[in-house]
């Protein structure tokens, strides 16, 4: 009897190591730039982010996927977002065949909701100077700022809820003056 028990916890406690290091194999090479952009439709999304000013990290590394998609503060959150991004989008894959054309305005929302403020404020340290870290931000800014900062009020909305296409820039919105230099850089053509 015995015995019979300690097989069982060693069958279980071997599942749960391959388990973990399955999963943790998963996660590594689906958290790569090159992973996301297997799939054609993500094309698009590199050039225009190539073209941005997040082009590179605070220390000017270029820029990963992940670190702006996937929450990087909790592993629940992470694996949780890893998880429904990607079932969703192999359901799409093994339902359309991978010839879907994204309507962008449509997952925007979607985007944002993984778009954790801690992975902005990761490179953003300090929110009261410009992205170019060379002078102080606008008065409206300051005052947006200090909202989200709770100290004139609260904010329900966090970074990605304001700053809207700082890396990326959906042809809807090209015709927007505050999008119109980085549209001006955009030269290719949409990949569908």
């Amino acid at each position: 009897m015995f015995f019979r028990s300690m097989k069982v916890w060693i069958a279980a406690t071997v599942l749960v190591v391959l388990v973990l290091a399955g999963t943790a194999i998963g996660v590594h090479v689906t958290s790569s730039t090159s992973f996301c952009l297997s799939c054609h439709e993500m094309r698009v999304h590199q050039q225009e982010l190539a073209l941005s000013p997040h082009a590179q990290d605070a220390r000017g590394n270029a820029i990963e996927c992940v670190q702006c998609h996937i929450p990087s503060t909790n592993i629940v959150r992470m694996l949780s977002a890893k998880t429904w991004l990607g079932t969703k989008d192999l359901w799409v894959h093994a339902t359309t065949g991978g010839s879907v054309t994204l309507n962008r305005r449509e997952i925007q929302p979607e985007a944002r909701r993984f778009m954790d403020d801690a992975n902005c404020r990761a490179c953003h340290e300090d929110l009261y100077r410009n992205a170019k870290n060379d002078g102080a931000i606008s008065e409206y800014g300051r005052l947006a700022h200090d909202n989200y900062l709770d100290k004139n009020g609260s904010s329900r909305s966090g970074c990605a809820g304001c700053h809207r296409n700082i890396a990326h820039l959906p042809p809807e919105d090209r015709h927007y003056d505050a999008n119109a230099a980085f549209a001006s850089k955009l030269t290719f053509k949409e990949v569908r």
